[in-house]
């Protein structure tokens, strides 16, 4: 195997399982191997089990396999015990005061039986008991040399009875081979599948299975807030043309940006274009971290991971070249773009409390401003907007514009409160105070957007949103999104 296939296929071990293959789960059977060529670790294997437990998948040890583990652990009992005793002689023959070694136990089955103590009396581990007919038919394997049974190395020593046996036994118990994840270091388990006809068992080691098992799960605001802030201090961004691939870059390629501009429909000559600028950071959903339980305890790195989706206000510029006919030469044209937002997926490397490098992990689709059927529609594409600020709880009762009233919304995370003072005027609105800086937001209505007299059509949606502040006049809500993000980031 070369060494990229073989880096390739341990990276695939790594991922997260499909969560159709998770949900089938019932059991994850240890092998002896799991933990290396002596015993468990005990302390990662209860703490996988109890995180196990939390996802309703239980861990069965089968009985050989601790049997296995307690003969090991007793022979590094004794060897260890014979040891200590020579260097006790060797110093005491030195003229050195007497020492003594108290061994803890009397013998060596004082150490299997204290290990199978201890390992039954473990919470969340179930022990499969090895049944006569798997003994049977398990010896039978070893002595016939009936695959999956093998030969030790080139010694002429059969094995693979024990195995053979209670991989019997936890199949019997699971009814069905895809409920079963196998921990373990070799293949012997997928050779006993594939002379059985089980097909491929699905398998991880100590060191892949949680990163396999356990899903991400949402960042804390904390950790929301260290996102926004980072992302707002390196806005605004001009864009050069390898956007989607040079490192700390924060957009993907944008496969819909002439739809969203709806220049897509031209049938003569070439449009091209591409995002020039992020102006401002207006949002973030979805913001997730890995799970505790993805690395064994006090095994974390000293990085860890986060994904967000990012909401970025944005300008764009767009090419159309087309020949005039004849001998004339191409015309070319040229137009600038403004006011956009696009929605990308970040990946973002975190050391302690400092954001160490980014880069995008999704295509980057393009919205041009916000247009409603009616104002009730447009004050739900406002809910949108300030839902993606984090730590921004809407207040109980909050729906549709309010016609007077006041109003505090509390922002968790930077303890800072946003005063509302709603002022309806024509078709909604409301004025939003961060420390000494205002918003005001209201909802209006296009009349240009109906053509045709009495028998007329709105030609497109005639209801949006605008917003000013003593710095900007116009853009939609996700322009009064960013601008929250901004005062915010200084207040908290």
């Amino acid at each position: 195997m070369s060494m990229s296939v073989g880096k390739a296929g341990a990276a695939d071990s790594a991922r997260l399982l499909d969560r159709e293959i998770r949900q089938k789960l019932a059991a994850v059977v240890v092998d002896a191997n799991a933990y290396g060529p002596v015993g468990p670790d005990i302390g990662r294997l209860t703490s996988l089990a109890a995180d196990l437990a939390k996802l309703g998948i239980e861990t069965w040890i089968p009985e050989p396999v601790a049997w296995e583990w307690a003969e090991h652990l007793s022979a590094e009992w004794a060897t260890t015990r014979n040891v200590a005793r020579k260097a006790l002689g060797r110093l005491t023959r030195s003229g050195l005061s007497a020492m003594s070694i108290t061994p803890g136990y009397k013998d060596a089955s004082a150490v299997v039986d204290a290990f199978l103590s201890t390992l039954t009396g473990s919470p969340h581990i179930e022990i499969i008991t090895l049944t006569g007919e798997s003994a049977i038919q398990g010896l039978k394997d070893q002595i016939l040399q009936r695959p999956p049974a093998k030969r030790k190395s080139a010694e002429a020593v059969k094995t693979g009875g024990s195995d053979s046996a209670w991989l019997r036994d936890v199949l019997a118990q699971a009814n069905a081979p895809e409920t079963l994840l196998f921990l373990t270091e070799d293949n012997d388990i997928k050779r006993a599948f594939q002379e059985w006809g089980h097909g491929q068992p699905l398998t991880r080691t100590a060191a892949t299975i949680r990163a396999s098992l356990f899903e991400d799960v949402p960042a804390s605001v904390v950790d929301q807030w260290l996102v926004a802030r980072y992302l707002s201090a390196r806005l605004p961004m001009d864009l050069d043309g390898n956007a989607s691939t040079s490192e700390g870059q924060l957009v993907g390629s944008t496969p819909n940006l002439l739809q969203a501009l709806d220049i897509d429909w031209e049938e003569h000559g070439w449009t091209g274009g591409s995002l020039t600028r992020l102006t401002g950071l207006a949002g973030l959903f979805d913001v997730m971290c890995e799970a505790p339980e993805v690395h064994d305890p006090g095994r974390s790195p000293d990085t860890r991971t986060i994904r967000a989706t990012a909401v970025l206000l944005a300008d764009a510029e767009t090419i159309h070249v087309f020949p005039l006919g004849g001998e004339d030469p191409v015309n070319e044209t040229t137009a600038s773009h403004i006011g956009l937002t696009a929605r990308t997926t970040l990946v973002l490397q975190v050391r302690g409390e400092e954001i160490i490098s980014v880069r995008p992990d999704s295509e980057t689709i393009v919205f041009p401003e916000s247009r409603y059927e009616d104002n009730w529609d447009a004050m739900e594409g406002v809910e949108d907007a300030l839902t993606s600020i984090p730590g921004l709880a809407l207040p109980e009762g909050w729906g549709g514009w309010q016609t007077k009233g006041d109003r505090e919304l509390i922002v968790d995370g930077i303890n800072v409160v946003v005063n509302l003072s709603w002022d309806h005027g024509d078709h909604g609105g409301f004025v939003l105070k961060i420390g000494d800086e205002e918003a005001r937001i209201s909802c209006q209505h296009d009349d240009g957007a109906w053509v045709g007299g009495s028998d007329g059509i709105y030609v497109e949606p005639p209801y949006y949103v605008t917003v000013e502040t003593p710095e900007m006049e116009g853009g939609d809500e996700w322009a009064l999104s960013s601008w929250m993000i901004r005062c915010l980031s200084k207040e908290g």
